[in-house]
């Protein structure tokens, strides 16, 4: 059984280009093809396609605000074509449901091999877009080793925390905890070994940072 196809593109010389590459293959059929949102809406009709070549530049919508739309209402996949290269653009469109990228600088080759891929269930983003999977993979991995690696801070330590960092001294600090000005130099002291800090102005930092302390 071939696979549906449906084509949403402003660029008809890209359009041509894929019906053309798709002419006479005995795995896929061109069933559908679209230059907008508003066009596709208007014309799609009971067509149910199985993969979606969809742009994500369009003159009236993003293109990632319709990947919701079709898995949604089809239940398809939805192979992105872009000459977009930006990690941002990428993440979001994954977010929402697209299951591949492909770059329009791509070969008719790589663009019915991405096809399959997807059509099998996995994802796909080629050489060109790798290399921005990765570093925003490594990223929230490094994030996540910052997060777990973090020290615990005690209630009373966050206490510290927050009155050094409305300019508090040991002496009015210890005044509203109802402890000794040495003893909270001794947490701050502690804290500074533990979060492997050098002063109370990188602490602060800090603190701001890890949303500990917030800036009013």
């Amino acid at each position: 059984m071939k696979t549906k196809i449906a084509i949403v593109d402003d660029h008809r010389i890209i359009r041509d280009g894929i019906k053309a590459l798709l002419l006479g293959d005995p795995n896929f059929e061109l069933v559908f093809e679209a230059a907008s949102a508003q066009g596709l809406k208007a014309s799609i009709g009971d067509t149910r396609p199985d993969l979606v070549l969809l742009d994500i530049i369009l003159p009236d919508i993003s293109g990632l605000d319709l990947i919701e739309f079709f898995k949604n209402s089809y239940s398809c996949r939805v192979l992105m074509l872009t000459a977009e290269m930006d990690e941002a653009i990428v993440c979001e469109a994954v977010s929402k449901g697209a299951d591949g990228f492909l770059n329009k600088d791509s070969s008719g080759e790589e663009l019915i091999f991405a096809m399959k891929t997807v059509m099998e269930g996995e994802p796909y983003f080629g050489q060109s877009l790798s290399s921005i999977v990765f570093r925003s993979f490594k990223r929230k991995i490094d994030e996540l080793k910052s997060i777990k690696a973090m020290p615990h801070i005690s209630d009373r330590e966050k206490e510290i925390i927050h009155h050094l960092s409305n300019g508090l001294s040991f002496k009015e600090i210890g005044s509203k905890l109802f402890i000794s000005p040495r003893t909270v130099e001794n947490h701050k002291n502690n804290l500074l070994e533990k979060l492997e800090l050098r002063n109370s102005i990188e602490l602060i930092k800090f603190a701001i940072k890890n949303d500990i302390v917030s800036l009013e």
